[in-house]
């Protein structure tokens, strides 16, 4: 506890993780759909979809350990990086406070714009496990260029990559939301309820920190 705390410099050892702890971290990067779908509103309370999915996206900020790393990007036409890829440590409450002030600017998401932004960030890591969270409206998931490339790169480099998807297998852009999944060696999660979008969120972060672990 006494790490980055007022008293670390006054301390006779040192507190900064060596390199080969390092490599017992995680890295992750949410990428959260903001199109206009994500303006709607979703069940009592005044909350929309974007409220509820930026709640589970703070609520993965909180399951991450202090060794952690996150970065959180907000795809619409393009990926606006929401929280630079940082250690969670002393950041952990700043970073929940910015990823619940992203709001719906309308337009679908760019699916390959979002997953190449967050892979070149977590590139920048020398974590032991690097993933992937796509959070994405399974009837308005658009442009996935060459998505099949981008995954066979994240999975040789040894990342992963799961889908939350807000809708249901029938909708029209779910088969490919199930493909980046299966490709990506994550889990898949389907839910046209925005209530649960926060209790998803929290079950993959654990799913993930307990494979790191």
């Amino acid at each position: 506890g006494y790490f980055q705390s007022p008293i670390d410099a006054l301390l006779p050892v040192s507190m900064e993780l060596k390199t080969e702890h390092r490599k017992l971290s995680l890295a992750m990067a949410i990428i959260m759909d903001r199109s206009g779908s994500m303006s709607m509103p979703a069940g009592g309370g005044g909350a929309t979809k974007m409220d509820l999915a930026n709640e589970g996206a703070a609520n993965a900020i909180q399951f991450l350990g202090a060794q952690d790393y996150l970065t959180v990007f907000a795809v619409d036409s393009e990926a606006h990086e929401m929280v630079p890829l940082q250690q969670i440590g002393p950041n952990r409450q700043k970073m929940a406070g910015a990823v619940r002030r992203i709001q719906s600017m309308g337009g679908g998401i760019f699916v390959y714009e979002g997953l190449r932004a967050g892979w070149d960030a977590l590139q920048k890591t020398e974590a032991g496990q690097r993933h992937l969270i796509l959070f994405s409206d399974a009837a308005d998931s658009e442009e996935p260029g060459d998505y099949k490339k981008l995954i066979e790169e994240i999975r040789k480099e040894g990342g992963t990559l799961s889908v939350i998807a807000l809708g249901t297998r029938s909708d029209p852009d779910a088969k490919l939301l199930e493909d980046i999944a299966s490709l990506g060696g994550g889990r898949l999660f389907f839910t046209d309820q925005p209530s649960e979008l926060p209790s998803i969120f929290s079950q993959e972060t654990v799913a993930v920190a307990r494979s790191a672990f």
